[in-house]
């Protein structure tokens, strides 16, 4: 098993980060975040979408990249290092779930979806908040990141996955504040949506172990993130005439930032090819790899806030964005006592 990134992979590293540099630099989403207002992200959508970024996991035979999660893992890291919000993750899984259905009407939504003009918010919600009749769906889903602008929703509603979608009214979105400026926290009334089920039983377990390991990309991406912030200022703060880079104690904490960075990256990656490769441990590798980038990030994020002082707790210090980042990913898709109680049991099973 290769851990090390191929040309590609490293072309793709490269193309993404130079996207996101250009399109979402932090100056551009700090304003969206205090305007409240993610509108202009449709435009990068666009872009993003010509690049191919939501077909990457694709077979060329639907107009994909033709390459497989691990590249999709290479993109959402990137995501993650420039706090880059919106919908990502139910878009990249909604093209990989219409691709698996492979019918008329889930082809033409499937088009949509990689050409930029319907991105997915992703949303888990209790099977009994939805009304599912005539393939119409009601209900109400609360706590949905991205929704700002979204055009449909992925749903995780009991052992099925459903992708609700509409024109005009069909998704009532009504904005609410959360804990992670980046990602939008809304509530969205399902009004006689359209409701196509995607994937249920196994078909829906493994679109959620898709799930779990791209979030664990894009929190790798923080993770990295916190490290770099942390050595670029200990470089140029100065104490006592020199760089606090020069204290042991900030050395130390770099140093234990760098080594958990490397931990969490390492387990997505080896969780990422598990479940590429179909083994036989690939959920048990995927709890892993939640748990150790949700301490990781967690931590680094702390830190990261200690090492930049008395201006890290600052609204215009960027180290608060990764703490609340850091704590979002943590809850979503399994806590890191969830991934504890799973592997736990699984320990006692095997006993």
């Amino acid at each position: 098993m290769d851990l090390m990134q191929s040309a590609d992979q490293d072309a793709i590293q490269e193309t993404v980060r130079a996207f996101l540099a250009d399109e979402l630099p932090m100056e551009r989403i700090r304003q969206m975040i205090d305007a409240r207002n993610f509108a202009p992200l449709a435009s990068v959508w666009k872009r993003a979408a010509e690049l191919g970024f939501f077909a990457l996991g694709l077979p060329e035979s639907v107009g994909g990249s033709g390459f497989t999660l691990t590249e999709e893992m290479i993109l959402f890291e990137e995501l993650g290092r420039a706090l880059a919000p919106g919908p990502w993750l139910g878009t990249v899984l909604a093209a990989h779930a219409l691709c698996s259905l492979g019918d008329a009407a889930a082809t033409t939504l499937l088009h949509r979806v990689m050409g930029g003009e319907l991105p997915v918010a992703f949303a888990e919600c209790e099977a009994a908040a939805l009304a599912y009749t005539g393939g119409s769906l009601n209900g109400r889903v609360a706590g949905v990141g991205g929704a700002a602008v979204c055009g449909a929703l992925l749903l995780w509603a009991g052992d099925e996955v459903v992708l609700a979608h509409g024109e005009g009214d069909s998704l009532w979105v009504e904005d609410r504040a959360g804990l992670d400026p980046t990602r939008d926290a809304a509530s969205v009334e399902l009004r006689n949506a359209s409701g196509l089920v995607l994937a249920r039983g196994g078909a829906a377990r493994r679109l959620r172990r898709e799930a779990s390991l791209l979030s664990c990309a894009e929190a790798v991406g923080g993770i990295q993130k916190t490290v770099e912030m942390s050595v670029e200022h200990a470089k140029v703060r100065t104490q006592f005439g020199v760089p606090i880079g020069s204290f042991q104690a900030v050395k130390h904490r770099c140093a234990d930032m760098a080594v958990r960075a490397e931990v969490a990256r390492s387990a997505t990656i080896y969780a990422t090819i598990a479940a590429r490769d179909g083994a036989a441990d690939a959920d048990f590798q995927v709890s892993v790899a939640k748990l150790l980038c949700g301490e990781a990030y967690i931590d680094n994020a702390a830190d990261n806030v200690q090492n930049h002082g008395g201006m890290g707790f600052t609204w215009e210090c960027d180290a608060h964005l990764h703490v609340k980042r850091a704590r979002s990913f943590d809850l979503a898709l399994g806590s890191r006592h969830a991934q504890l109680d799973r592997l736990v049991a699984g320990f006692r099973r095997a006993c």
